[in-house]
């Protein structure tokens, strides 16, 4: 206003560099201080442009007679006279002009005028500059207030959802844009996992691949971007428009980045006048934020989870361990042990004592072939369906048939136990036996000499007194036989027979059960434990109690193990006839 009325001009504009290093018009106003809005804010552009460059003032006092100017036509066009431009310089810089023209008459600007507005200019480029730097000062302290603001937000819950949201809003809010939207890197793809604005409700639900899009280029990247053009910009994926209905005209992206690792992508839609680099520095810088929020919930999610489970595993545990018999039959003469050790939180082994109608009582060890959860559960199932097959009339090969058939109709595809039932008859020292794929039952036998069965013996050469045990150690004479192993695992063919073998047991015998991770324990070196060193060490503590066996070869895993993680369940049962 004051340089057209300074000047007397009809009409004034102020230019500015843009971003690109354009020239833009940031105001123009007409001799009463009228705006002049499009079509009519035209000016010389040639003139313009020429001062831009040069550095240097224009005074024209003739535009139509001006060979220079009338082969650039535009002042023929506008019917110009008299035109004055001078260049708004800072620091070296030109960082605009100040443009006046007159359509009236010739000569309506003299050097009078010229002096005063390249006067007006210097005054004009500070007061620019002063007006700039406090804007971006202002623009930095609302950015800081902002990030306060968020991170507040952002501190005040570990509810993923809800973090996502508080985001989201902010962003939205201080870019002032129609829609936003926060995308998770699942794989391959981005999904929505927060939308607001237009369309929000439609948009959610898609997936975006990492190879399309905007969002798909920032997250490839790692870097921010934006475009004022969607549609003209190759990378925009017009999909999501076409399906949901919204109209993107322009966006800005930028990437969630956890230790140099892309979380996501936080995005913003149509923002009036479109974006610019400060847009993109704060959007990088809010998001920078935003992903270490987004991802320490998706931690603390991951760990109320996996608290959850931990607990859930606890409680499936205790339940599990007190389908372990606390107690042991009480049998005149017979003495009995067992021990359980799973190797992760649950498991698929288990040993029980059942007794039949006759109140005869009877060993189950058994040892489901997988582990976990899954495991744990065929175990009760198994545990519950022995437990309502053994006696009833049957023999113990019948009994080991029902309960296959019963298995099988409720086993999953490829789930299959182990399993070997004894049943003892007391006052003969009779066990008869069942073996469905378990590992061969140890025969411990005070007298060498002769088999319960036929059977390799693994005390062969043992003379009556004394004996060499695997490490070298000398043993209580006696006899280590391994019962017989038949008969395929419960759970695969439900027609299947199995058969019963027998052994006698004489006063100081007793019969070791286990389970195959018992043998294939690890130690630090890969080694296993192996059934050599169990015969030994079974050998070793021949003439103790059951409950001392058990402990024996407790002992001897838990030292040859060590530091190693437990490989595999280790279940194993003594019987012991005393006399």
């Amino acid at each position: 206003d004051e340089v057209v009325a300074a000047t007397g001009a009809e009409r004034g504009f102020f230019l500015m560099r843009d971003a690109s290093g354009g020239l833009t018009i940031r105001a123009a106003r007409a001799l009463g201080g009228a705006n002049i809005a499009e079509p009519d804010a035209r000016y010389s552009t040639g003139v313009v442009n020429r001062v831009s460059a040069d550095a240097q003032p224009v005074l024209t006092i003739d535009a139509q007679e001006d060979p220079w100017l009338r082969e650039r036509q535009s002042t023929l066009t506008l019917s110009l006279r008299s035109i004055l431009c001078v260049p708004l310089r800072f620091r070296d810089e030109t960082r605009g002009v100040i443009y006046v023209d007159n359509r009236l008459h010739r000569g309506a600007f003299t050097p009078d005028h010229l002096e005063l507005l390249t006067a007006l200019s210097h005054h004009a480029a500070i007061a620019i500059e002063n007006a700039r730097l406090f804007r971006d000062v202002h623009g930095q302290l609302a950015a800081l207030r902002l990030l306060h603001e968020l991170s507040a937000d952002l501190s005040s819950t570990l509810d993923l959802p809800r973090v996502l949201t508080a985001c989201l809003e902010r962003v939205q809010a201080v870019l002032g844009t129609a829609a936003a939207s926060i995308l998770t890197l699942e794989k391959d793809e981005l999904v929505f996992q927060v939308a607001l604005g237009g369309k929000a409700s439609e948009i959610k639900p898609f997936r975006i691949p990492i190879t399309r899009g905007i969002a798909g280029w920032v997250a490839r990247n790692a870097e921010g971007t934006f475009s004022n053009d969607a549609y003209g910009d190759p990378r925009f994926f017009g999909n999501i428009d076409q399906r949901s209905g919204f109209v993107t005209q322009m966006v800005m992206a930028a990437p969630l980045i956890v230790k140099d690792r892309v979380i996501g992508v936080v995005e913003v839609f149509n923002k009036p006048g479109g974006f610019d680099e400060s847009d993109l520095d704060l959007l990088s810088t809010i998001a920078a934020s935003a992903a270490f929020a987004i991802e320490n919930a998706r931690l603390y999610k991951v760990a109320v989870e996996k608290g959850r489970l931990e607990q859930e595993l606890s409680v499936a545990r205790q339940v599990q361990a007190n389908l372990i018999p606390r107690t042991t039959p009480s049998v005149p003469g017979w003495d009995f042990a067992g021990h359980w050790h799973s190797a992760l939180e649950v498991s698929g082994d288990y040993y029980d004592f059942v007794t039949d109608e006759l109140g005869r009582p009877g060993i189950v060890i058994a040892d489901v072939a997988d582990k976990g959860m899954a495991a744990a559960l065929f175990m009760a199932l198994t545990r519950s369906i022995v437990r309502t097959s053994v006696g009833q009339g049957r023999s113990p090969a019948d009994s080991i048939a029902h309960a296959n058939r019963l298995i099988c109709a409720d086993a999953a595809d490829g789930m299959f136990v182990t399993l070997c039932y004894a049943q003892i008859y007391p006052e003969s020292g009779e066990l008869s036996y069942v073996n469905a794929g378990h590992p061969a039952p140890l025969h411990y036998r005070v007298a060498a000499g002769g088999s319960s069965s036929p059977l390799a013996d693994f005390a062969e050469g043992i003379d009556s007194r004394t004996a060499v045990g695997t490490a070298g150690s000398r043993v209580p004479a006696g006899g280590l036989v391994e019962l017989s192993q038949h008969g395929i695992p419960l759970g695969i063919d439900d027609a299947r027979l199995y058969e019963c073998e027998s052994a006698h047991l004489s006063p100081g015998d007793f019969v070791f059960f286990y389970t195959d991770g018992v043998t294939d324990a690890l130690n630090t070196a890969g080694e296993d434990f192996g059934k050599e060193r169990l015969m030994h060490v079974v050998r070793t503590a021949c003439g103790e109690s059951s409950l001392d066996v058990c402990d024996s070869v407790r002992e001897a895993l838990s030292e040859f193990i060590g530091a190693a993680a437990p490989a595999d369940d280790a279940t194993f049962v003594v019987v012991r006839r005393q006399r």
